[in-house]
């Protein structure tokens, strides 16, 4: 599958912005623009094991692939998006107009281009659906596909743990049997569907139709001013090295700030703004809750009972709790890392966005730590804050409902991301090479686990930050053995409910 760097898009923005003051009404790269015959080749053989068998697909003038629907034309049909109201501003234009503001700009271009091209016009419906909220969210679905046609809704889109809720309610329809995703595209995280799917089946799906993927990548925020101060080592060249390790990052945290900055001012080594980052470290050091057997079956992973786990998780809850110097504490709390007291925050992109643009000190964008140096690369998770799609089961057209989220994520691949990326690094650090290569890193591995993805479900992390939390006495292979029966019965409930 085609990966696009992200870094690269930084020149392709500067056209783009212009772009969208002077749109003709064919959008610039459609299909229908008999002018864009260029093309990108891409191996049908990622793994270079036989002789690739290449397809070639048509891209536009800034180099971003095609999609390849044909000429469709819904006649001004309505279009229902139900959607979870806490991540419209990021996703959705309400307001039916531009105002100037990039990102604002971006999330309207795309949502007009997708109702001129198909003969649509979008109907928002949303309602509170976060963590608090997940629930009453999908009762909503729910009884909208209950009562049938009127009025259904022609797509869902859904906080990361209400998505699995709603399918397995029998609410969505399979997305491997609608007609005009094309799962091959750069729009599509590979590893969503490869990684999630339940005999085959993909039931919710995320990528560049949404802004909220970006924006709640996990990374860890270093304080390049402070890490000076103390004469550390380049943390670009510890990643560039694979020399960035959870014992590294240890070793670099513990004791290194002493209370006290050199100008006099209260310092911290490291900040977590809740346990639930905890996951980024497990994730980091490669390891999963859920995986597939050699017969592509899902089952509880190998990790689990793999003693480097058992290593690594001592290790980790040492860090975490037996000594003073980390700290719950958010990014723009008192004394966080946006007042320059802090030298490392296990955060995201979306800190980097919403607080750190104008911050007087420089810092680093990195991916959580390695397990050892040996392990094959970096791994990087996303928050729950990011929108799941679902076409639910009784779509009035579910052909109709794949090609806008299709034409949607095409758009959003070309539009939106570029973008939200130039906005994330538009102010003192978009002159940075080396966050700019840190970036593409972060986006170039992320994975999503069932084991993560069905909290409900497995209820998996619950138990591992306990375990985190609890008395160092207790092992790890004690709380495995304690939860694996629970959770592989939950996992076998979802493969019998959707498989």
């Amino acid at each position: 599958m085609k990966k696009i760097r992200l870094a690269a898009l930084l020149m392709a923005t500067l056209m783009l912005v212009l772009c969208f003051a002077s749109c003709a009404e064919t959008p610039t790269g459609d299909p229908s623009d008999s002018s864009n015959n260029a093309s990108t080749t891409v191996s049908n053989d990622p793994a270079g094991t036989t002789a690739p068998e290449e397809t070639t697909y048509p891209v536009d003038e800034n180099g971003f692939e095609l999609d390849r629907l044909p000429e469709l034309d819904y006649k001004d049909e309505e279009f229902i998006l139900f959607t979870w109201s806490n991540q419209v501003m990021w996703e959705w234009n309400e307001d039916g107009q531009t105002n100037g503001e990039k990102i604002h700009d971006a999330i309207y271009d795309r949502q007009v281009r997708t109702e001129e091209r198909l003969g649509i016009k979008f109907v928002i419906s949303k309602q509170t659906g976060d963590w608090n909220n997940r629930n009453s969210f999908i009762t909503t679905v729910e009884a909208n596909v209950g009562a049938g046609a009127k009025d259904a809704f022609d797509l869902v889109g859904q906080y990361t743990p209400a998505a699995p809720i709603g399918a397995m309610k029998n609410l969505y329809l399979d997305l491997t049997e609608v007609e005009y995703l094309d799962w091959e595209r750069p729009w599509w995280p590979s590893d969503i569907q490869e990684s999630c799917h339940i005999n085959n089946s993909v039931y919710f799906i995320t990528g560049d139709i949404t802004g909220t993927l970006v924006r709640n990548i996990h990374s860890i925020l270093c304080n390049l001013d402070i890490a000076e101060n103390y004469n550390l080592p380049n943390v670009y060249d510890l990643v560039d090295n694979k020399e960035w390790t959870m014992d590294k990052f240890a070793e670099l945290s513990l004791g290194t700030v002493q209370g006290i900055n050199p100008d006099g001012t209260t310092a911290t080594n490291v900040t977590f703004p809740n346990d639930v980052e905890y996951d980024s470290l497990f994730y980091g050091a490669g390891f999963r809750f859920v995986e597939h057997d050699d017969n592509d079956n899902l089952v509880m992973s190998e990790d689990l009972t793999d003693d480097r786990l058992e290593t690594w998780f001592q290790t980790c809850r040492s860090f975490l709790f037996d000594n003073d110097d980390v700290k719950i504490l958010a990014v723009n709390g008192a004394n966080g890392f946006t007042s320059g007291n802090v030298l490392f925050h296990c955060g995201g992109i979306s800190d980097v966005q919403n607080y750190l643009q104008d911050v007087s000190f420089d810092f680093a964008v990195l991916p959580f730590p390695l397990y050892d140096k040996d392990q094959e690369d970096y791994y990087t998770i996303t928050s729950y804050w990011v929108s799941m799609f679902s076409i639910p089961a009784n779509a009035n057209d579910p052909s109709m409902s794949s090609a806008v989220l299709e034409c949607l994520s095409s758009y959003g691949y070309r539009y939106l991301t570029p973008v939200l990326y130039q906005e994330s690094f538009q102010y003192r650090y978009l002159d940075t090479p080396e966050n700019a290569r840190m970036f593409d890193l972060l986006h170039d591995t992320l994975v999503f686990d069932p084991g993560r993805l069905f909290a409900d479900q497995l209820n998996c992390f619950a138990a591992f930050r306990q375990a985190a939390r609890a008395d160092g006495s207790t092992s790890w292979s004690t709380y495995y053995a304690s939860n694996y029966r629970a959770w592989d019965k939950g996992l076998g409930n979802i493969i019998k409910t959707l498989g």
